[in-house]
């Protein structure tokens, strides 16, 4: 049984293991985390009623203990507020990822797993340091993009997240940036979204709506001297 000491702090409760780095760093840690829940509320109007419970492991095998599995992973959420993550020299699983999981889940749980972690890679921006972006332009290069009229549907896209999850934050943040943060909420918040749902709020089937972020990607692409 791990024995975790603890500190509280306006919107958390951070548990950690003595002589962890979290430990050493956990001021710097509940810094960045209380920023993060400050955007993170202030994007979505709301305030989360409770202190995330926020578990600061050294291993991803003790956190695949936490998940139930004996696997291993960098962090995951328990619902409804407790976040289990890795933190050590090599991997520091904090940030808006898994906090974005749990605020969003207050307005709604969609039905579609690129929908919810599309909006949690659209708050992290990076994926393993590299600009989600920058990961598209690179799949389109290699012919490892995938169509995002086929991930939309896909209950699986955690078994090719190095894939999946920047393409899905990209697509969020063209959604967002194109169309408005109302516009994309307004499509959160159903609770079943299917090929019905893109035109009834953005007037446009989703096969449309990924060629403008094809075209998009493009041109950011040229605006960097890439090439796709």
């Amino acid at each position: 049984m791990m024995k975790f000491k603890k500190k509280e702090s306006e919107n958390y409760i951070f548990h950690y293991l003595n002589d962890s780095l979290a430990e050493k760093e956990i001021d710097l840690i509940i810094a960045e985390q209380e920023q993060v829940i400050k955007d993170l509320q202030e994007f979505f109007k709301i305030k989360v009623p409770f202190k995330i419970q926020y578990y600061l492991l050294n291993t991803s095998k003790q956190v695949g203990r936490f998940y139930g599995d004996e696997g291993e992973y960098n962090g995951f959420v328990k619902y409804p507020d407790k976040i289990y993550a890795v933190y050590n020299k090599e991997v520091q699983c904090i940030g808006y990822h898994e906090d974005a999981h749990i605020v969003s889940d207050l307005i709604n749980k969609p039905n579609l797993s690129f929908i919810r972690e599309g909006l949690a890679m659209y708050f992290d921006q990076k994926w393993w340091d590299k600009n989600n972006e920058d990961w598209v332009f690179e799949f389109l290069g290699n012919d490892k993009y995938i169509k995002v009229a086929e991930l939309m549907y896909d209950q699986d896209i955690d078994l090719k997240c190095e894939i999946t999850y920047p393409i899905a934050g990209s697509f969020t943040k063209f959604l967002i940036n194109t169309y408005g943060k109302e516009k994309y909420l307004e499509l959160y918040r159903n609770k079943i979204i299917n090929h019905n749902t893109f035109p009834k709020i953005y007037a446009k089937p989703l096969i449309e709506l990924e060629q403008e972020f094809l075209n998009y990607i493009k041109t950011k692409a040229n605006l960097f001297n890439k090439t796709i």
